[in-house]
């Protein structure tokens, strides 16, 4: 029988334990859900909060407009327009769809001929993959290329384990040297693989469209590290594209329709010189801008001109805006916005009129010389550089400044632009090889000896590449990049203007003038009898004038101002001894035509706390003229290096037939290698550096040590050489050959003592020659100062800065940097000589003056560098023409400078286009029906494009109907290459070249 009451029981707990379990198990969960939430509301509030807000809204920048820069009279040269862009913003959704995203963008693109902005580095070139990076210097190429390299992780544990089998902390300085030369070696195409795989892109795409997605995958890599920022696809969207992109957005996840200001160069080309351009910021440039508030990964910065020289007040300052995002990446609203702050105008007191006629005078005057080929008995074929400047007269403010050839500041700034070769990566090989065949180099004898012209022609122009453009030693580890030696081909970077150190040749002559009158050794009637080489102090001084040179004719009795006008180098030569004998006759006396040229601005005393500048708001050289100290430092070097050739060769400057001895090596040797190596070369460049440096004293102490103590002196530095040196030991020097390295030293020591002391210096200075070496801005701000009464001012450019919103203007006044007295009278001979030079019946730059109604003055010069030299590589003098107008009072000074270019002659017409433009209306009421060589251009829209190009009217190129020569020494080209030809040294042992043999057979206009 069953007992209800324990059946009762027992169903009572199963139901009670039931129930309790799943009481329990509930209150479990809740208790944990509660828990959660308490822990995910309170305790971790803040932090979820913070990443909520994350999600829902980003704080942007906003872009500031670049400040314009606008001319005298308010025409725009550079300005930022708004523009739209197309952004890329990476969420989940967009980098999942990534590439068919940007393949429908870059249909869309192509199909209206639009491009992604590009500056990513590896480039396809002839269907193969190579490096080009932005800069002008080999050895910034080298530097930005590792630097790239390191970027993407070339160098990784993998690679320098490869190496070294260290660690990278363990790397030594020596190591980390080594380790960037195995960087380079990396070759683009192997950064490029690994970059495909990186960032994941098919190799199935083709190469145009892989580099197109890896464009935009680094974009978005280095846009990583600065947070939450669009990257930019395009840029200078037309409207109707823009707005295809917005209609299609919502397929297009990530992608997005911008405006933002692009910086515009109106008038493309036009004052590139001093207007410079903006680019990305440089890796080396990070610390110095990012502490200046800049995004190193997205800012533009002015790398060049005014553009970098007044960025502070030109870049503007960022707006920030907190907008609201969807999912998508997409702003929804703006939540906070801070607008940005434009950059203030910076206005000029150049002249965009006068800009315009002086660029155009100078590139069609230039094209004539080089169609023409040969003017006179020069060779101007090459003449494809100049520079033109133009100041007011009485206050220093530049009214125009060219360079030729300039560029195109748009390419750094304009998607599609493309930036052509010449501008970073110039194949010097390839356009050598096209020099040397263009102009028939082959069948010249000059860089080419007379023993190797039955040389087949093939090994000729070898050698002729090799000479005239040698793979460029200073680059490690180097074998296929040349450099051009002898300055042939432009360079649009350099600005000519402003940077190119050239021998001024006769344009010098009004300083010597000034001097002579000054001092007393002449007056205005003083007449000097030229009557041929000018053999007054020195029988062996072959200075002459250019017409004894050209026909061995003289100029007979002339006073200064015919001198002047027809640019007589023996009545400079006379002026110059006068000078060197009333002050005795002694180095000292060697400074006088220094002293006039200091005031005036053409250098600075040496060891002086005189700033060397025009003051120039932009980069600038700034030259010296010949003074005594600075030419013993210059003249030591020069003879130092001669006397290095004869020791090598093992001879005697004296005679090569005597004294022979073992060739001895002086030259100090690169110090590269292991660094045991290193270590020993130094030590071996050091004692060769204590024998130069002995020996280089001895040159130029003025108190002179006699042979036989210079013997004493300098045998025991000899021998230390050759001690410490396993190559000089090994090639067992005898006593007697220490004898013949000694004579040879002496030798060298007296012929470069006998130089530096001699007046002969002073006779070369005189005329422009010798270490002359000036920029055309200084020759224009001397010119200034000789012809406005001796007032020298800062050269300026900017006239004034302007708040484009509360109109605050700040004003840049003429300042007066330094004074010279000049007498009226001695002022009026000088300006009478240059009135004559372009009105006078026998003047040099008469027949560009011809029929001109205004009155105005100027003198022509050239300066040549060795004839054999220059014959043999195509090139020529160095042509300057300075002038001024109008005569009576003089507002406007204009230098033109044309490399190659024969004569100053040739450069003075480009002057009286100048001169036209600025007088126009005056011309115009003088003169009704005068055909300006240039119409005038028509004036500009408000965006500052030209309607309609300035017309050319005829213009004369006309030569000087008298044939002028200047002796000429140096060339000082841009790239530092310099072709240095002494004059004859009085008494000198060890060179008989002179200026008047050198140019015994040139016909320039002078």
């Amino acid at each position: 029988m069953v007992n209800k009451k324990s059946v009762t029981n027992k169903k009572s707990k199963a139901k009670f334990s039931r129930f309790n379990i799943f009481f329990i198990a509930m209150g479990l969960i809740f208790t944990t859900i509660i828990s959660r939430l308490l822990y995910l509301q309170v305790v971790m509030v803040e932090e979820y909060r913070e990443e909520a807000n994350k999600k829902a809204s980003k704080n942007v920048p906003k872009v500031a407009a670049r400040g314009d820069i606008i001319d005298a009279k308010g025409e725009l040269l550079a300005t930022s327009k708004q523009s739209y862009s197309l952004m890329f913003t990476e969420t989940e959704e967009s980098k999942e769809k990534f590439f068919e995203t940007m393949a429908e963008v870059f249909k869309i693109l192509d199909k209206n001929n639009k491009y992604i902005v590009d500056e990513f580095p590896i480039v396809i070139e002839d269907g193969n993959l190579a490096f080009k990076f932005k800069a002008t210097d080999e050895e910034s190429k080298r530097w930005m290329e590792i630097r790239f390299k390191k970027d993407k992780g070339i160098d990784d544990d993998k690679f320098i384990k490869k190496i070294f089998d260290k660690k990278r902390e363990e790397l030594t300085k020596e190591d980390e040297k080594v380790l960037d030369e195995e960087l380079l070696k990396i070759s683009a195409q192997e950064v490029y693989d690994k970059l495909l795989t990186d960032y994941k892109i098919d190799t199935n795409y083709e190469l145009k469209e892989q580099r197109r997605y890896m464009i935009v995958k680094d974009s978005i890599k280095i846009q990583s590290f600065s947070g939450y920022k669009p990257v930019v696809i395009a840029n200078d969207l037309s409207k109707e594209v823009a707005f295809e992109f917005e209609q299609r957005k919502a397929s297009l996840p990530g992608i997005a329709v911008e405006t933002q200001p692009m910086r515009y160069y109106p008038n493309n080309e036009l004052g590139s010189a001093f207007l410079g351009y903006i680019s990305k910021i440089n890796p080396w440039e990070k610390e110095k801008f990012e502490e200046k508030g800049y995004d190193i990964s997205t800012d533009n910065v002015g790398k060049a001109g005014l553009e970098a020289a007044f960025e502070q007040y030109l870049k503007g300052t960022k707006g920030q805006e907190i907008i609201e995002v969807n999912k998508a990446g997409r702003k929804v609203k703006t939540i906070v916005e801070a607008d940005s702050y434009p950059g203030k105008t910076v206005q000029l007191n150049i002249d965009k009129n006068i800009q315009e006629v002086a660029e155009k005078a100078l590139d069609d005057t230039m094209k004539s010389m080089q169609n023409k080929g040969v003017m006179g008995t020069s060779n101007v074929s090459n003449a494809t550089r100049g520079a033109a400047i133009v100041l007011n007269a009485k206050t220093g403010q530049v009214l125009a400044l060219v360079s030729k050839p300039g560029y195109d500041p748009n390419v750094f700034t304009v998607p599609g632009l493309e930036i052509p070769q010449n501008y970073f990566s110039p194949n010097i090989e390839q356009m050598g090889k096209e020099y040397i065949a263009k102009k028939g180099l082959i069948n010249k004898v000059g860089v080419l000896k007379e023993n190797e012209m039955s040389l087949p022609a093939a090994e000729r122009a070898k050698i002729l590449l090799d000479r005239m453009f040698p793979i460029d030693e200073s680059i490690e580890g180097n074998t296929t990049i040349r450099k051009d030696l002898n300055d042939i081909f432009p360079k649009p970077f350099y600005n000519y203007a402003s940077m190119a150190l050239i021998p001024p040749g006769s344009v010098f002559k009004p300083v010597t003038a000034l001097a002579g009158l000054t001092e007393g050794v002449i007056n205005s009637s003083t007449k000097i009898n030229d009557n041929g080489m000018y053999t007054k102090r020195y029988k062996s001084y072959q200075g002459a004038c250019w017409t004894f040179n050209q026909r061995h004719a003289t100029h007979g009795p002339i006073d200064l101002a015919k001198a002047l006008e027809v640019s007589c180098n023996f009545y400079f030569y006379d002026v110059a001894d006068r000078l060197y004998e009333k002050y005795g006759e002694n180095p000292g006396a060697l400074d006088l035509i220094a002293k006039y040229a200091w005031k005036l601005g053409l250098g600075v005393p040496p060891n002086s706390e005189l700033e060397a500048s025009t003051g120039i708001e932009i980069a600038e050289n700034f030259g010296q003229v010949y003074n005594y100290e600075s030419s013993k430092k210059k003249q030591s070097n020069i003879y130092i290096d001669q006397l290095a050739g004869f020791l090598g060769k093992g001879s005697s400057s004296v005679n090569t037939q005597l004294n022979q001895y073992k060739p001895f090596d002086i030259a100090r040797q690169k110090e590269q290698g292991s660094p045991k190596e290193v270590a020993e070369i130094k030590k071996v460049n050091e004692k060769k550096s204590n024998l130069i440096e002995a020996i280089k004293a001895q040159m130029i102490n003025e108190n002179k040590l006699p042979d036989p103590e210079m013997y004493k002196m300098l045998t025991p530095l000899i021998k230390e050489v050759i001690n410490i040196s396993p190559e000089a030991k090994a090639v067992g020097y005898t006593d007697k050959d220490i004898t013949g390295i000694m004579d040879s030293i002496i030798s060298s020591v007296n012929d470069a003592r006998i130089y530096i002391s001699s007046a002969a210096n002073a006779y070369d200075a005189s005329i422009g020659q010798g270490m002359n070496l000036f920029t055309p801005l200084q020759l224009a701000s001397y010119m200034a100062t000789l012809i406005n009464g001796g007032n020298r001012y800062e050269l300026q450019l900017v006239n004034k800065i302007v708040d484009p919103v509360t109109g605050e203007t700040t004003e840049f006044k003429p300042k007066l940097i330094d004074h010279v007295d000049i007498e009226p009278q001695y002022l009026s001979v000088i300006k009478k000589g240059m009135k004559d030079v372009t009105a006078g019946d026998n003047g040099t730059a008469v027949s560009a003056f011809k029929d001109f109604p205004i009155a105005n003055g100027g003198k022509t010069g050239s300066a040549n560098v060795n004839e054999e030299v220059e014959k043999a590589i195509g090139r020529t003098a160095y042509g300057t023409y300075i002038g001024f107008a109008p005569f009576d009072d003089p507002e406007i000074v204009t230098c033109i400078a044309i490399f190659d270019g024969g004569s100053g002659g040739y450069g003075a017409p480009v002057a009286r286009a100048v001169f036209e433009e600025y007088f126009r209306d005056q011309i115009k009421a003088q003169k009704p029906g005068y055909k300006f060589m240039y119409e005038k251009p028509q004036k500009s829209d408000n965006a500052g494009t030209v309607i309609d190009e300035s017309k050319k009217g005829e213009s004369t190129n006309g030569e000087s109907t008298t044939n002028n020569t200047q002796n000429g020494t140096t060339n000082n080209s841009p790239n530092g290459a310099t072709n240095n030809t002494q004059t004859t040294k009085p008494n000198s042992r060890e060179n008989n070249t002179t200026n008047g043999t050198q140019n015994s057979t040139t016909n320039n206009p002078r």
